[in-house]
């Protein structure tokens, strides 16, 4: 299984089962397979190393078109091809592990995991606020609406599952951020990540940097 995130292509042509770009940087196509009349599997290859991603189509205007991208070492290099102003990629929080070798179930997971993008307009917004530990012993609390919940138990299934995922959280001021999960194995070095205490009467460390953990999602978090 890969992860793959999805980044917004609307403003690209598409013409004969390919996304028409002036150049490509670096990176040859090396194969299109057309999956349905809204999902295309198109392989890169840069270095000997191939890159997956699906090109889906949301609507039949082709006024919304997601490129879901797999998440390897050149994830961001080669997103960035596809704009003018590399900083402003419309990257989503769309994630999907998809398996390259089952092409009978892509379309129906990527097609679920857009789905499940949007809130309709009687769904809640989840919110949550997280307070972490201040000391030893010291308690943490995770404040939530039932929405929040549920989001993040399917996160939690997720890493269970693959290893890693992540969830959209909001506090009750809006201001959305990731809340990024890995589940490590028994023999995981916990040296590797700093202790959570964070209060500065008895507390004074560096910056904790957990983000290094993270095999998935470390072309996300560096």
């Amino acid at each position: 299984m890969k992860l793959f995130t999805a980044i917004g292509v609307s403003h690209l042509s598409f013409s004969d089962g390919k996304l028409i770009k002036k150049k490509y940087r670096k990176f040859e196509l090396t194969k299109t397979e057309k999956l349905t009349d809204s999902l295309y599997h198109f392989i890169f290859q840069k270095e000997n190393m191939p890159i997956h991603s699906y090109y889906f189509i949301v609507d039949d205007l082709e006024t919304e078109r997601y490129l879901f991208v797999e998440n390897n070492e050149y994830y961001k290099d080669f997103c960035k091809q596809f704009f003018r102003v590399p900083f402003m990629m419309p990257e989503t929080d769309m994630d999907v592990y998809l398996d390259v070798h089952k092409p009978e179930e892509v379309y129906k997971q990527v097609n679920q995991v857009y789905r499940d993008h949007f809130y309709e307009e009687h769904e809640s917004m989840p919110i949550s606020h997280f307070f972490g530990q201040q000391e030893w012993h010291g308690n943490a609390y995770l404040i939530a609406n039932r929405a929040a919940l549920l989001e993040l138990k399917d996160a939690i299934d997720t890493a269970l599952l693959h290893g890693e995922s992540r969830t959209v959280s909001f506090p009750s001021d809006g201001e959305g951020y990731y809340t990024y999960i890995k589940c490590v194995d028994e023999d995981f070095d916990w040296e590797q990540v700093d202790m959570p205490y964070h209060n500065p009467k008895y507390f004074s460390r560096e910056e904790a940097e957990p983000y290094k953990s993270f095999t998935h999602y470390k072309n996300h978090l560096r």
